[in-house]
């Protein structure tokens, strides 16, 4: 329950529901939509968090408030306007999950709902409703249906989930795992510090933290983190634990070609430079080249200096020869809810199967980069089992020169409470407070 003894206008809330009716609306994404609103309209740091977490605290709890709405009232949502039910949302989130006043949540919802002379009063009643009723609403008792209700995802992830994994209870506590704000987790670049130096320079900034794995801190508050000089001079970069750790799996070394074939905005691709201590080269590859871009100006803020950057059709002048390619592949993002709670929603079973083939489209051409004796290291972000464990399964199948290696015998790579019986790294939001990561690693047989 958040605290909310601050001074924050009307307005903000009137921006909170222009950014929930474009994401409801015109499918459009949160971080795209709150980044153009910081930078259009004069708002104080109160009001800014406020914007996010009323944006992202509905989105988790979307399922749950929409119950309380649906039976703290006689609302039905269904028949309801995108303003109006986000006016009531908005509202309603207040309600349960802060401490502002009953005055305060009912003045809101009139201000937002004022335009509509004819819902207006409605919106009202239907919030006074909830503000009488919602502590006595009766969740389902069916233990699926609670979790649909209650953790706010939706039936065909959770049906899903519980196939996947055959434990109702386990996925129960996934999907409230879900719900949590995610902790805020750099990674130290040793290319120019070290973890004690950092964690000390941050200290002194007014960011105490946290050790966590080798290389990362989880630091306490959120706010202005990239305006602190540790990060203006290159020292850290924000990545989570479990991105941290599957990189790892790469066993990148000194003077080695690795090859980063799906490299994005190259978050992993600086790590693989950490760990290559600036020597041997890094093949970062994507299909976008402003990600490219990007990728090469952090680079040279960090000084990683062996990343060299090339589009596909750049790679086959590696074939057979890299050390460890290493694929990030595009991926559903099933492990990445915490962050980005609108993908529930908007995902479906068909992206899912079109990710996945995809995924075995990407396998088997980037595979030809690896040299016999070589590493191949497959990674998603999700913990759908046709993502992860199927494609790599049916890629063995279908090329023997290949063979899977136990993650455990990966030299150096000692999180033994991350590896799966069958061999595979594993990161989960409710066991590990990490994003769910997968991560395989294959060897190309010597001729």
């Amino acid at each position: 329950m958040r605290k909310n003894k601050v001074f924050v206008r009307h307005k903000t809330y009137n921006l909170v529901l222009l950014i929930l009716d474009s994401i409801f609306s015109g499918k459009k994404y949160p971080d795209v939509l709150i980044n153009e609103l910081f930078k259009q309209e004069d708002l104080s740091s109160d009001e800014k968090n406020v914007v996010v977490e009323l944006v992202y605290g509905i989105l988790r709890h979307l399922g749950r408030l929409d119950y309380i709405i649906e039976h703290a009232s006689r609302a039905r949502i269904t028949n309801l306007s995108t303003d109006i039910l986000n006016s009531i949302r908005i509202c309603t989130y207040q309600a349960v999950f802060t401490d502002s006043s009953a005055a305060g949540i009912v003045n809101n919802v009139v201000a937002m709902s004022s335009h509509n002379t004819k819902l207006s009063g409605f919106a009202k009643r239907t919030i006074e409703a909830i503000i009488r009723n919602k502590d006595t609403v009766s969740f389902p008792k069916d233990p699926i249906e609670y979790i649909l209700a209650y953790y706010s995802h939706p039936r065909w992830i959770v049906e899903k989930w519980i196939t996947e994994s055959g434990s109702i209870k386990d996925v129960e506590e996934l999907c409230r795992a879900n719900n949590m704000e995610p902790p805020l987790t750099i990674r130290v670049n040793t290319l120019k510090s070290d973890i004690e130096s950092l964690q000390k320079m941050l200290g002194e900034e007014g960011y105490s933290s946290s050790r966590t794995g080798i290389f990362g801190l989880i630091i306490d508050k959120k706010e202005d983190i990239f305006k602190t000089q540790a990060f203006k001079e290159g020292l850290f970069e924000v990545q989570d634990e479990g991105s941290q750790l599957v990189t790892m799996l790469t066993g990148a070394k000194p003077g080695e070609l690795v090859i980063d074939a799906c490299a994005g905005n190259g978050g992993k691709s600086l790590f693989l430079s950490s760990l290559m201590k600036n020597r041997g080269t890094i093949i970062a590859s994507d299909l976008s080249s402003v990600k490219l871009a990007n990728l090469r100006k952090r680079a040279t803020k960090a000084g990683a200096f062996n990343i060299k950057t090339g589009n596909k059709e750049s790679l086959t002048e590696y074939d057979e020869k890299g050390d460890c390619v290493f694929i990030d592949a595009p991926c559903s993002g099933m492990g990445v809810f915490r962050r980005n709670p609108d993908s529930k929603w908007r995902l479906t079973p068909d992206d899912v199967k079109e990710l996945a083939a995809k995924q075995k489209e990407i396998l088997s051409e980037y595979s030809r980069l690896v040299k016999p004796g070589g590493r191949l290291v497959y990674a998603t972000c999700t913990i759908s089992k046709e993502e992860n464990k199927d494609n790599v399964r049916d890629f063995l199948n279908e090329n023997k020169d290949f063979y899977l290696v136990p993650v455990s015998e990966i030299p150096g790579f000692g999180f033994n409470k991350l590896i799966s019986e069958d061999g595979f790294f594993r990161s989960m939001p409710h066991i590990h407070n990490t994003d769910g990561f997968f991560g395989a690693v294959m060897i190309r047989k010597q001729i």
